[in-house]
């Protein structure tokens, strides 16, 4: 049977093991949970492509955003031709989607992290939005629907075409990576 001088020796030294306040202070100073220093470090590491691609994909997000919130895109938008409020709808949820996976990707880059992956998803959510809004709006549209249909397609085909270059740029740089080591 152990006694109380056994416990208390493997009592202080599992509390050596343990690190002091100011040794985690120090480990844990320059480490943000997340900040745009994060994102900034992994885009320099990328080629010029990438951030190009990227930085166009934001500059994009951007402008709709403003577009949207300023009431300039909701002449232009498939509810205000066919007038029916799901069109309405069913864009707002696919805009929160949107947003959502902007988010993921940023986080993706700033820990740099399953960059190639994360962004193979959002690439294939987007191919989803194409096929499925082009058949909506064929199903809803009026007659004189093909220009409609023509700039939602090739918008979201700009989005499209952004994404695989980013993800073939960040596949043949993990590859010139691999080859180096």
């Amino acid at each position: 049977m152990p006694n109380e001088s056994d416990a208390m020796k493997r009592k202080n030294s599992e509390a050596d093991l343990a690190p002091s306040r100011e040794e985690l202070d120090v480990l844990l100073k320059d480490m943000p949970l997340f900040g745009l220093n994060g994102v900034r470090q992994t885009l320099q590491q990328k080629s010029k492509l990438f951030r190009t691609s990227w930085f166009l994909l934001l500059l994009l997000t951007t402008l709709y955003l403003m577009g949207w919130f300023s009431g300039i895109l909701k002449p232009y938008m498939a509810a205000a031709v066919t007038g029916e409020s799901a069109d309405y709808q069913i864009h707002q949820i696919r805009f929160l989607i949107g947003f959502a996976m902007l988010v993921v990707g940023t986080v993706a880059l700033n820990f740099n992290w399953q960059i190639e992956r994360v962004f193979t998803v959002i690439a294939w959510v987007q191919t989803y939005f194409i096929f499925s809004g082009v058949i909506r709006q064929w199903r809803t549209l009026p007659d004189d629907r093909l220009i409609v249909i023509g700039s939602y397609a090739a918008n979201l085909l700009i989005i499209l075409a952004l994404l695989i270059i980013v993800i073939l740029e960040e596949r043949r740089l993990n590859r010139a990576a691999l080859a180096i080591d």
